[in-house]
C-alpha cells in the first residue's frame, strides 16, 4: 500500500513501538499532554490535551494536572525547537511534583543538544529510525510513515527512593529492545548549568 504523498507533521503519532513501551513502563498513561483525538486512539492516556483545539503557548502556560498516579507519556513529533520546549514544560512539571514519572519520545535528537538537563536522565538512542504513525480516516487504521529524522526516548523516573531503582531497571528492560539505553548515574554530580553559565554568560532558559 503506498504512503500518502505529504502528512502535516502536527496530525502524526509516536511510533506504535514506544507507545507501547510506554505503557509497559508505566503501566498505564494518565496523561498526554500533547496529543489529540485521533493520536489518543493509539496512546490511549486516561486524559489528554487536545493540539488541535490549543497552542503549544497555551499548553505550555497551564498547569498539567494528571489524573491517577501522574504517569505521563510525551510524544513530540514536531521541530527541535518545540520539542525544547515541550520537554522542558514537563521538566518543571516533573519537579513540581505533578507528575509522577514519564516517557518522552523526541522526533528530533537533536533535541538532547538544546536541553543538556536530558542527560542527568536514562536516554534511549533507538537502532534505526522509528515510524511515527498517521491516523487514516479512510480505512481506519493507523499507518506509518517512513522517518527522516533520528529520534530518542527520555525517562523521567519516580523520586520515591523505594521505586527509582526498580523502575530505572524497568525502562532499560523495555527499552533496549528499541535501542542502546544510556544512564550516567553521577552526571547528577557536576554542575553543568555553572559550565552552561560561564560559557553562554546566561542561565539556561528552562522556559524556553
Amino acid at each position: 500500500m503506498p504512503e500518502p504523498r505529504r502528512v502535516d507533521k502536527c496530525d502524526l503519532a509516536p511510533p506504535a513501538d514506544v507507545i507501547q513501551g510506554a505503557r509497559s513502563v508505566l503501566g498505564t498513561i494518565d496523561l498526554d499532554p500533547y496529543s489529540s483525538k485521533d493520536i489518543n486512539r493509539s496512546v490511549i492516556a486516561s486524559k489528554f490535551f487536545d493540539r488541535d483545539k490549543e497552542t503549544l503557548d497555551q499548553i505550555i502556560r497551564k498547569q498539567w494536572d494528571a489524573p491517577g498516579e501522574g504517569r505521563v507519556f510525551v510524544g513530540a513529533p514536531t521541530g527541535a525547537a518545540l520539542t525544547r520546549r515541550l520537554i522542558n514544560k514537563t521538566l518543571t512539571e516533573y519537579r513540581q511534583g505533578r507528575i509522577s514519572h514519564a516517557v518522552i519520545w523526541m522526533a528530533h535528537n537533536e533535541a538532547i543538544i538544546r536541553a543538556p538537563w536530558l542527560w542527568d536522565f536514562p536516554i534511549c538512542i533507538p537502532f534505526r529510525r522509528l515510524r511515527p504513525q498517521w491516523w487514516d480516516e479512510e480505512l481506519e487504521t493507523f499507518r506509518g510513515i517512513s522517518p527522516s529524522d533520528w529520534s530518542a526516548i527520555v525517562y523521567l523516573p519516580p523520586a520515591d527512593p523505594a521505586r527509582f531503582q526498580t523502575m530505572l531497571s524497568r525502562f532499560h528492560n523495555v527499552f533496549s529492545a528499541i535501542g542502546r539505553v544510556v544512564f550516567n548515574e553521577y552526571s547528577g554530580e557536576g554542575d553543568w548549568e555553572e559550565t552552561y553559565r560561564a560559557a553562554y554568560g546566561k542561565n539556561y532558559d528552562y522556559r524556553g
